[in-house]
């Protein structure tokens, strides 16, 4: 996909639904009439998956894997691919964009802008266990969990609920609609940010 690809938000999860409201809000905000006459001028920078520092999905998943010794398994399929950037270079472009909407408003007003770096474009899986073992030698990669597997545990997790629920209620690791989101192909390409207002990554792929 690429910022003209029809996006309407993930359906199943909340998260989702959320994200596509509040882009609908700034769509509608763009051009609104203000106080002083002026008129609103928006844009929407889409983050895919953000990784850096303080990630609390990194921070766990390398809390499991050392819990098991470094080993880092993996329940995405085989094709899964994802585009990660850093966090820094996601910062980066909001600073841009915010900036060139005061000088270009025209171009940038009401346009969709993908975030993107150097990050490679690979299996999620593989790009967390490059993190993480960057960070600690010791982290290895695992086996991969297949999906019949996670499917089972999530249908007894909801049995063990509905028997306990007067008792205990307990929360779930996982549900359907995120783990068919996690085993899906997600993948866009651009340079759009590039084209309308100079954006360059300042953080390369080693540095992050």
């Amino acid at each position: 996909g690429n910022e003209d690809t029809k996006y309407s938000g993930e359906v199943e999860l909340p998260y989702g639904k959320t994200k596509a409201m509040a882009e609908k809000l700034v769509f509608e905000a763009n051009g609104k009439k203000l106080s002083n006459g002026d008129k609103l001028k928006t844009c929407i920078i889409r983050a895919n998956a953000v990784y850096g520092e303080k990630a609390t999905f990194l921070q766990e998943l390398y809390l499991v894997a050392k819990a098991r010794n470094g080993v880092l398994n993996y329940l995405e399929s085989e094709n899964t691919e994802r585009n990660y950037t850093y966090v820094g270079n996601v910062a980066w472009m909001h600073v841009l964009a915010a900036r060139n909407l005061q000088l270009k408003p025209d171009l940038l007003a009401g346009q969709v802008y993908y975030s993107y770096d150097d990050t490679p474009t690979r299996k999620g899986f593989l790009i967390r266990y490059q993190l993480l073992s960057s960070m600690d030698p010791s982290v290895r990669l695992g086996s991969h969990i297949p999906y019949w597997k996670v499917w089972l545990m999530i249908q007894l997790h909801r049995i063990i609920k509905v028997i306990l629920y007067p008792f205990w209620k307990p929360q779930p690791f996982l549900n359907l609609p995120l783990v068919n989101t996690i085993v899906t192909t997600f993948f866009f390409e651009t340079d759009k940010a590039s084209k309308h207002f100079g954006y360059k990554p300042l953080f390369t792929w080693k540095e992050s």
